[in-house]
């Protein structure tokens, strides 16, 4: 291990510091086991109206938000009441944004994609999660296309790390399946801190992680810790189990390899500790921590054809009006603290403008 590698290490006394107060807690020995836990579903807030949600109802949709858990479950009581906006995620969002990080959506170049306009009409500000059929021999489906499983994965593999929250919208649901299960990693993480703590330093490592989407539209090799402090100081994780075409190698350390097997004992659908909803009727949706909250999909059993079957609206949220604008990098926003140690992974050149990983030289390129 470098002199650098073990400045940078040293943001995981810090990160545990800054966690203890969500679990009630002032040392790491006192604080509680999660995986203690059988998996439970996300009790969701109860909606009678989603064109004005009353006062009790938001506070406890920030009060869900805002726990352990990081996720708030909705169920509007009048989803086919037309909005004022272009989709009814928005109306839910302008009632929401002044206590919660919903104050910057980001415009996704897939919500304009011509695909979703064919099967869905005109564009409504939001990617649309759907089993995208195509026929053989054109092109390859990213997994979130699909109706197979998606392994867990915080939202944002190419943002820098920059979606603080997102929320998914249920549209249509499916036939059968498609339960979203949840698990916050930065709070998983302090129970290996507690029964290793050279494993849990391990995952501050600068490259302990590298994940790689190598080809399409979002093709981008990622280098990044599993953990560490963001630019605004806050503990976060970059976690992700490798699905479909997403592929995640592991630096060789044989502390990170303990880690790596304790992270994905408890990352599977219905782990202990993890939370899960399943958005199957028009109306539910939820809002997701991002930062420190990973979500990953089972499987699911469509209705036929592509635009009756189940259909999800996304809509990310970030955590500075700079990262409002779209953008497509292989850097992370690490604390300044930190990132400097390591600028060719961290730095300004690597967190601006568009990037396209090159399966030929196996190297991302910046776009002219």
């Amino acid at each position: 291990m470098t002199d650098n590698e073990r400045l940078f290490i040293a943001q995981s006394d810090e990160f545990i510091r800054r966690l203890l107060p969500e679990l009630g807690v002032d040392e790491l020995a006192s604080a509680p086991k999660c995986t203690n836990q059988w998996a439970r579903p996300v009790v969701p807030i109860v909606i009678q109206d989603y064109h004005a949600i009353s006062e009790v109802e938001l506070q406890a949709i920030v009060l869900a938000y805002n726990s352990s858990d990081g996720v708030a479950a909705i169920v509007t009581l009048n989803p086919h009441t037309p909005s004022v906006y272009d989709h009814p995620l928005f109306e839910i969002v302008a009632q929401c944004k002044a206590v919660l990080p919903l104050n910057t959506p980001l415009p996704h170049p897939l919500e304009k994609h011509p695909e979703t306009i064919r099967h869905f009409g005109k564009a409504d500000g939001t990617v649309k999660v759907y089993d995208l059929a195509k026929p053989q021999g054109t092109g390859y489906r990213e997994q979130g296309e699909t109706a197979d499983a998606f392994d867990v994965h915080h939202d944002g593999l190419a943002a820098g790390g920059a979606v603080e929250a997102f929320v998914l919208y249920c549209d249509r649901g499916p036939l059968w399946g498609g339960f979203t299960y949840f698990q916050n990693v930065c709070l998983l993480s302090l129970e290996l801190a507690r029964e290793d703590p050279e494993a849990f330093k391990s995952l501050f490592l600068p490259d302990a992680l590298t994940i790689l989407r190598p080809r399409g539209k979002g093709a981008i090799r990622v280098v990044t810790p599993v953990l560490y402090l963001n630019e605004a100081g806050r503990p976060q994780s970059s976690y992700r189990r490798a699905s479909g075409e997403y592929r995640v190698t592991w630096r060789d350390d044989p502390a990170l390899r303990r880690a790596k097997a304790f992270l994905e004992r408890f990352t599977l659908e219905f782990s202990p500790g993890s939370t899960f909803v399943q958005l199957n009727a028009p109306g539910q949706c939820c809002i997701v921590r991002n930062e420190v909250v990973a979500h990953g999909r089972t499987r699911f059993i469509d209705r036929a054809p592509v635009g009756q079957g189940r259909c999800l609206s996304r809509k990310w949220f970030m955590r500075r009006p700079q990262d409002g604008i779209y953008k497509h990098v292989p850097g992370m926003l690490i604390s300044p603290t930190y990132a400097g140690l390591f600028p060719t992974l961290f730095g300004d050149e690597v967190l601006s403008g568009e990037w396209l990983y090159d399966e030929a030289s196996g190297a991302n390129v910046k776009q002219a």
